[in-house]
């Protein structure tokens, strides 16, 4: 559901580390030293380099609520969305075309519930209203299409949000898709993969949500076991 596109930069490495190389009058000619150069700098969190790859996608078969949440990463990102005004909804599958978070009676509930909305849809264009005036009532449920841009540095920041466990199901489904696919990319993309595009506790090494779901020590915990460091050690 989620297509790269060919304009994504296929060696973002090489990319950050010629930037950088130019800026300090280092030779830039040799791929190797570049990649070498665009780790140090990321490692170091010198991150402000990794704007200059970008990634070009279309996120297509996820929920309108799903994007919405990934329109909240609004640095380094831009989409065009397909518009409820223009498209119209009422041939829409509701068994193929609509997110459904439920199993057993609660997704026939939930079925039910889409059914009466786009029978109501078509109704309301029936009676002469314009489709951007019935599109009031389509539910989040219904998936959307977006082409997205995003350079590599929000990138990162999306994954570290979005990959942790309490993130909604769906988005992380939308990030796991869009990683596994960069990482066909080539050996630079898979690094970043690795080391960048992970959950915020994996990246710096400590849990500091309000509420931890128990996967990585909590920032307390990890304050404890470096004061407990410095006393032995004094």
């Amino acid at each position: 559901m989620i297509t790269i596109l060919p304009q994504t930069d296929k060696e973002p490495l090489n990319t950050i580390g010629y930037c950088a190389g130019v800026c300090w009058n280092s030779p830039v000619d040799d791929k190797e030293k570049n990649i070498k150069r665009a780790k140090s700098c990321i490692l170091s969190g010198h991150t402000r380099t990794a704007e200059y790859p970008e990634v070009y996608c279309i996120v297509d078969g996820y929920s309108a609520r799903c994007i919405r949440e990934l329109y909240t990463h609004i640095i380094g990102t831009t989409r065009l969305q397909s518009s409820t005004r223009y498209v119209d909804a009422k041939n829409m599958n509701i068994d193929e075309e609509f997110y459904y978070p439920f199993k057993d009676e609660a997704a026939q509930v939930y079925h039910d519930g889409l059914q009466n909305i786009m029978s109501t849809y078509q109704k309301l264009e029936e009676l002469g209203y314009p489709k951007e005036d019935a599109a009031n009532i389509l539910p989040l449920g219904m998936e959307s299409k977006i082409v997205w841009k995003i350079n590599l540095r929000a990138l990162m920041h999306f994954m570290n949000m979005r990959l942790c466990s309490r993130a909604y199901k769906e988005i992380r489904q939308l990030s796991n898709e869009l990683k596994s696919k960069l990482r066909e990319l080539g050996p630079e993309w898979e690094w970043i993969c690795d080391n960048l595009l992970v959950p915020k506790c994996k990246a710096i090494g400590y849990c500091d949500e309000a509420k931890c779901c128990g996967a990585s020590i909590t920032k307390e915990q990890m304050l404890e076991a470096v004061e407990d460091w410095k006393k032995k050690n004094k």
